[in-house]
């Protein structure tokens, strides 16, 4: 598609921390931040579902928001945001120290105050969905006021979801998007594809399954796996792709694309991301255009 106008508003909801390397780079990140970042580069309509605290590291944040035209919705007056400290080992793996903060702090009468109407789609993370703190995260998640699009970027904290939040989510406007080791995590060992769709159709919800070199399948369940083929690129860099991808795949819900092609521009997002050094913001729509002209 060569015509790309996003009109419906993405609620990037969970955090915005500083990350900070070893040669005290200093960045804004968390996993919300980035996919509202990349968002803004295409020119979406974002509400602004991250936590601002009273420190220096909320201060950077606020600042970092206000550039990106981010209004703050949500404050925390008691804490300060959290960081994250990177170090890069021999080998060539990254080992990190999270120091928590007001992000991982939510109650019900703080996201009663969000701005939702039936057009609004929701974006959250799995961070702020697992262990006790995301329980008001969980239950708000579980009684959205309209049949909108939701989509759920459990990661690493999959494991610790159960099958109960799961059955309450069960809705067909529900997006699951998993790489293939969550896959595993969720579904069990075995046929990948073969359980996503057993999955899918036991809980009536949709999966991206984000298989690297083999594409991204979706999985409703009810129809058989539908393969959307990655974009071969350089690849340079994983960090941040993840997020990349989630960021093109709203992209194109908030335009108004049937759900196999948002997944298409969420594969060529994520693919400038992964052909770039360091986490990028991602591409804007003219970049996309360049990269991709036979699209």
């Amino acid at each position: 598609m060569s015509e790309f106008l996003a009109v419906k508003p993405i609620l990037a909801l969970g955090s915005a921390i500083v990350e900070v390397t070893l040669t005290q780079e200093q960045k804004i990140g968390g996993c919300a931040f980035n996919v509202a970042r990349a968002l803004k580069r295409l020119q979406v309509p974002v509400l602004n579902g991250m936590p601002v605290g009273n420190g220096v590291w909320g201060a950077a944040i606020e600042a970092e928001m206000e550039s990106l035209g981010l209004q703050v919705l949500l404050r925390h007056g008691q804490m300060d945001n959290g960081r994250r400290m990177t170090q890069m080992q021999p080998s060539g793996k990254s080992l990190s120290v999270i120091e928590p903060g007001c992000e991982t702090q939510w109650n019900k009468a703080q996201l009663g105050t969000l701005p939702l109407s039936e057009d609004t789609l929701i974006y959250i993370s799995g961070e702020q969905l697992a262990g006790e703190s995301g329980e008001a995260v969980r239950e708000w998640l579980t009684r959205l006021p309209f049949d909108q699009w939701r989509l759920i970027d459990p990661g690493p904290g999959i494991a610790q979801l159960d099958e109960d939040f799961f059955a309450m989510l069960s809705d067909s406007h529900t997006l699951l998007t998993l790489n293939r080791n969550e896959v595993v995590t969720l579904c069990g060992a075995g046929d990948a594809l073969t359980l996503a769709q057993q999955f899918a159709a036991a809980h009536n919800i949709t999966l991206i399954c984000r298989l690297d070199c083999d594409g991204v399948w979706i999985c409703r369940g009810d129809t058989p796996p539908l393969q959307i083929a990655a974009y071969p690129v350089n690849v340079v860099d994983t960090l941040g792709a993840g997020d990349a991808h989630c960021a093109g795949l709203l992209a194109g819900l908030s335009a108004g694309w049937p759900l196999p092609q948002a997944v298409d521009l969420a594969n060529r997002v994520a693919a400038c991301v992964v052909a770039t050094q360091g986490a990028s913001d991602g591409p804007d729509w003219q970049q996309l255009q360049q990269r991709f002209p036979d699209v």
